[in-house]
Formats: C-alpha cells, sequence, structure tokens
C-alpha cells in the first residue's frame, strides 16, 4: 500500500498477521474495549500517541540542538541562521478519511499535510544553498572537510545530538521518537490483519459496491493514481464522500480505532521496560535542550 493521500506515520517492523512468542506460538486477538465514536480527525486518538514529543516539547528540542549546531559551524569557521521554529503538528490521517466535510473540500488530500508541505517547500525556495564544505562540517567526513581533524564525529549535528543525550535514529531504540513511531507502524500491520477489522472492511467494501464503486478495502481508494494530485476532481470528491457514508453507514472507523487501540495496549504491555526508558530519555533530552534555549 503506498497511502499516497493519507499519511500514514510509523516504520512497519512486524510483517506478520500476528506476533509469535519466542516459542513460536501465535497469539490470539485481543479483546477490544469501548468502540469510540469517530467523526472527525480529531477524534482518532491512540495509546502510544501518549509516548510521542509534544508541539511544544519538539520545537524546545529542535531549537536547542538548531543553537548548538550553530556554535559548532561557528567554531569551524561558518555562520549559520537559525531557522524559525512553531510548534506545529501534523498527525497524518492513520486510518484515512474520516471527515465528510474535508471529503467534501479535499477529496482524499489532507489540508494539514498540505498546508506542511507547502511551508517546507517555501524555506527551501527562501534558503541559499550552504557551500559543499559546511555541509561537511554539519554532516562530517568527505574530501571537502575544512581542517578535518577539528570536525566532530557525525558532524556539528552528531556532536550536538549526542549533547542532548539522543539517540541514533534507529526505530528500535529507546530515546529517539522513531523507537515509538516504530511500534505505531506494527499496530497498523497487526490491526489490518485483523479479522474483526476485515470483516467490517468487507462490508465497507460491498456498501461501495451498492454507490458504484469498487474497492476491497478503504485504502483502495486513497492510492488510486486517478486522485494523486492535489487538487481533488469531482469524481475524487464523489468517491471520498461515498467512502465516508460506507464508514459511517458500518462504524468502520468505531472499531479501526478499537482494533488497533487493542493491539497497541498489547505492545505497551509488552515493550513496557523500554518504553519507560523511553520516557526517561526524552524527559532529558528536552530538559537539556531548554537549558540551552535559556542560556544555561
Amino acid at each position: 500500500m503506498n497511502h499516497l493521500k493519507a499519511v500514514v506515520i510509523g516504520t512497519v517492523l512486524c510483517a506478520l498477521a500476528a506476533c509469535s512468542t519466542q516459542s513460536g506460538e501465535t497469539r490470539p486477538e485481543p479483546a477490544l474495549g469501548p468502540v469510540p465514536v469517530i467523526q472527525v480527525d480529531a477524534d482518532v486518538r491512540f495509546p502510544l500517541d501518549d509516548y510521542l514529543l509534544s508541539p511544544e516539547r519538539r520545537v524546545t528540542l529542535r531549537r536547542g540542538q538548531d543553537l548548538l549546531v550553530q556554535k559548532c559551524l561557528r567554531r569551524l569557521g561558518f555562520e549559520m541562521n537559525l531557522p524559525d521554529r512553531e510548534p506545529d503538528e501534523v498527525k497524518g490521517r492513520v486510518i484515512g478519511v474520516v471527515d465528510d466535510a474535508e471529503a467534501a473540500k479535499y477529496g482524499y488530500s489532507d489540508p494539514e499535510t498540505l498546508e506542511a508541505v507547502r511551508r517546507a517547500e517555501q524555506i527551501r525556495k527562501e534558503q541559499k544553498p550552504w557551500p559543499a564544505q559546511m555541509m561537511v562540517a554539519l554532516n562530517g567526513g568527505g574530501p571537502n572537510a575544512p581542517k578535518k581533524g577539528d570536525i566532530p564525529q557525525g558532524g556539528c549535528t552528531g556532536e550536538a545530538r549526542r549533547a542532548l543525550g539522543r539517540a541514533s535514529q534507529q526505530a528500535d531504540q529507546a530515546g529517539d521518537e522513531n523507537f515509538v513511531i516504530g511500534l505505531s507502524g506494527r499496530s497498523t500491520k497487526l490491526a489490518e490483519a485483523d479479522s474483526r477489522l476485515k470483516a467490517v472492511w468487507g462490508k465497507w467494501s460491498a456498501c461501495m459496491k451498492e454507490s458504484g464503486y469498487d474497492y476491497a478495502d478503504p485504502w483502495g481508494p486513497n492510492d488510486d493514481k486517478r486522485f494523486a494530485g492535489d487538487d481533488a476532481s469531482p469524481e475524487e470528491i464523489a468517491t471520498a464522500r461515498a467512502d465516508v457514508a460506507c464508514r459511517r453507514k458500518h462504524d468502520v472507523n468505531g472499531i479501526w480505532v478499537a482494533v488497533r487501540t487493542a493491539y497497541q495496549n498489547r505492545l505497551i504491555g509488552d515493550n513496557a521496560e523500554a518504553l519507560d526508558k523511553h520516557r526517561r530519555l526524552v524527559d532529558e533530552q528536552v530538559r537539556k535542550a531548554a537549558e540551552v534555549v535559556s542560556g544555561k
């Protein structure tokens, strides 16, 4: 699945229908808790969200790292303008389109993601390219490195990350947000192989067929190449609205969230020690970054 329109955040770590125990025993599907009412994107929440950085804490971490990188680059003879960091949160549509009002306006495009891409593109256009030697100083190594012996391992970025106690970019390492994102991606794969979600997807597919649309599951229209552009066509909008209507008729969204929540709760239990460690490490990273930002 490409999920071209909906931004599914997470690295899938488990490609099995159900994860097995060390003895090879397949675990049963977890019991479901209450099925939530899902009307708009803001209603889509999951247990692992609590382990992700808030927009404010993420900005503090980024600003602290920016200042440390700037200091390092100055030591090597380069000047870096600090980027404008503001709190933002682009959750992405983990279960696709759920809001009829948004579907009627944007089709399968996510307005938050479109705006984030627009801002990033604007920033890219306004930035002047960095000299090759400055990029080497930023990232480390390379034949054009100025005063090679002075460049820290991993460049100024590596030095700044180490100063804040940040983990390397590995999805299986506590202390890096990718660790939680990896677990979230695993819950997605497990949920989409669950018999209860497959059953309700089947009802959704039959409902869509009654409206003239032939898709096996809700990712089908989202990934339809005809709807790949940012500007939604009348056909895309009609499809998206029929999609939302069929989801509501069979409570697809509520069951989807309940199933994925059940797997996340199981994963949280399985990884309780690592997640506790992750929280401690991230709290310390943010504390150090806040000290850098405040000039302490």
